[in-house]
């Protein structure tokens, strides 16, 4: 089976794929009517959606994905239960939206990791030192466990549309954007996620008990049952669940035996961003906190760090917003010391 094969089910199957397709026939991000969704699928609007995806970008595309899945059915938006439980009522009248995407762009929603294409992205938060160096407490974990801070993260040179919408969802907040060309040398130990299953084939070959869930999908502290009771009613939904027996995932010390990089496709967070898994036995799984397409480095794989463009420069105008705070920079030393790397090491 081709790995885009069953796209569209995997789309109507995803908390986030029915949030981001309502927000589509909304007319996201070019019409303003999108900040008033309908909770019921229009036929009229859903052409308008269809005929607009021949014309889309890829970058307006993702950027729309983004913002569905840091914002209409993220971990920390009081009202995304019912938002989801919305979307999902009407999802397969929206599945024109779907084979529309699917037919025009998942060749590059499925595109393997670029190894030559990775940048990374910093707001010069003080704490990011602290963790210098990577690569070696891998129990040192955020949330359930869904990523380890002895990572580091690249994305493979993010559609320019899509950009501002990432690095919002990144929660990149202190200071003015860097970004750094990060090559990744030949050879690398790769695991592509395109699906849930991907991701839950990950966990169950490394597994580990979630340490707690902050969310409101899998039973944790910032879920009430009144509030998620919507989605209780749909019996296929994937978005929550009020009790599970062991929540599991990764064992980042075993992965980082295994492999070098984990690599979640576009296709990937779409599909599986904040999506349940159930694995039997009571037993469930879900990624979440990647928010978009994303690389998590388990091991200094890279050639010369490179300064790359600036994401808020106008390169026509040099105009810069938010405006540059005086003499504020990112010191390569810092790539240095998060890559474990000698004093002194060169960067570019």
């Amino acid at each position: 089976m081709k790995v885009a094969d069953g796209l569209v089910d995997a789309v109507l199957a995803s908390p986030l794929g029915v949030s981001w397709l309502a927000v589509l026939e909304a007319g996201f991000p070019d019409d303003e009517r999108w900040r008033s969704i309908s909770p019921v699928a229009d036929p009229s609007s859903i052409a308008a959606s269809v005929d607009r995806i021949a014309e889309m970008s890829f970058g307006s595309l993702m950027r729309a994905a983004v913002f569905s899945g840091a914002t209409q059915s993220g971990p920390w938006t009081p009202d995304a239960p019912a938002t989801i439980a919305s979307a999902y009522r009407q999802a397969e009248r929206r599945a024109p939206i779907a084979e529309a995407i699917a037919a025009r762009f998942s060749k590059q929603l499925h595109a393997p990791l670029v190894l030559d294409r990775q940048q990374w992205f910093s707001d010069g938060s003080p704490g990011i030192g602290t963790i210098a160096p990577l690569f070696r407490n891998f129990d040192d974990v955020y949330g359930a466990g869904e990523f380890t801070w002895a990572g580091l993260w690249t994305t493979t040179d993010p559609p320019p549309d899509a950009i501002l919408e990432m690095v919002g969802a990144w929660e990149y907040e202190t200071g003015p954007i860097t970004r750094w060309w990060m090559p990744v040398r030949p050879a690398v130990r790769i695991f592509e996620i395109h699906r849930p299953q991907d991701w839950a084939r990950l966990v169950t070959s490394h597994p580990r008990p979630a340490v707690s869930h902050p969310g409101w999908e899998l039973p944790g502290v910032n879920q009430h049952h009144a509030e998620v009771s919507p989605l209780l009613a749909l019996p296929e939904q994937r978005a929550t669940r009020v009790s599970v027996r062991h929540h599991l995932v990764p064992d980042w010390q075993m992965v980082a035996g295994q492999y070098d990089g984990i690599h979640l496709s576009w296709a990937g967070f779409i599909t599986s961003e904040g999506c349940i898994v159930d694995l039997g036995g009571g037993d469930a799984t879900m990624l979440r906190y990647w928010f978009s397409e994303r690389t998590a480095w388990l091991a200094d794989v890279f050639g010369q760090p490179s300064s790359a463009p600036d994401p808020h420069i106008d390169l026509a105008t040099r105009n810069h917003w938010p405006p540059l705070p005086p003499g504020a920079t990112i010191d390569s030393d810092l790539i240095v010391r998060l890559l474990g790397r000698p004093p002194n090491a060169p960067c570019t």
